[in-house]
């Protein structure tokens, strides 16, 4: 047997090799994964005390938010709402909640990036877009604001403040 040939076989033999300890791999991890509970137990986190403590701090965290925001004290609601967001990134209200404070304060790109955050957590939702309409008319995009009112009405056709903005902003242009 010459060397080509050997060196052909060892290959072959350290290939069938790793082919076996991957096969064993694979089955070690498909048996611990399937081991594993996919399911997310909802019940077990929202009914211990920790979750309920949790839950009333971020509430009082965004009840302050917005009497911040209701007061003109737009600086204090964003400052509030960033609180509430550090503990809770996923909170869809927090962060129209602070886009909306972001528009007040002109800063239009911080509040388009928390708008897009909103809707990646909730969807186009009517009240959504129609603060987006608001931010596009504070910042003189009449056209735009209008387009956006008008998408947020048939997105919450029910919903008295989109349907007021929507015909009021028609009126004014």
């Amino acid at each position: 047997m010459g060397a080509f040939a050997i060196l052909r076989l060892s290959i072959k033999a350290c290939l069938m090799k790793r082919q076996i300890y991957l096969s064993a791999l694979v089955v070690t991890l498909s048996i611990q994964l399937t081991a594993c509970s996919t399911a997310f137990e909802d019940s077990l986190l929202e009914d211990g005390p920790e979750y309920s403590q949790f839950a009333s701090q971020q509430a009082t965290l965004r009840n302050r938010a917005k009497a911040a925001f209701r007061q003109n004290d737009f600086a204090g609601a964003e400052r509030t709402y960033r609180a509430v967001l550090a503990k809770d990134p996923l909170d869809p209200e927090a962060w129209l909640g602070f886009a909306a404070a972001s528009d007040r304060l002109g800063r239009f790109e911080v509040a388009d990036k928390a708008y897009a955050q909103v809707i990646a957590i909730a969807g186009r939702r009517g009240e959504v877009v129609n603060n987006m309409g608001w931010s596009q008319w504070h910042r003189g995009n009449r056209e735009a604001a209008k387009l956006l009112f008008a998408e947020a009405l048939t997105l919450a056709p029910g919903n008295p403040v989109i349907a007021a903005n929507a015909s009021a902003q028609n009126a004014k242009s």
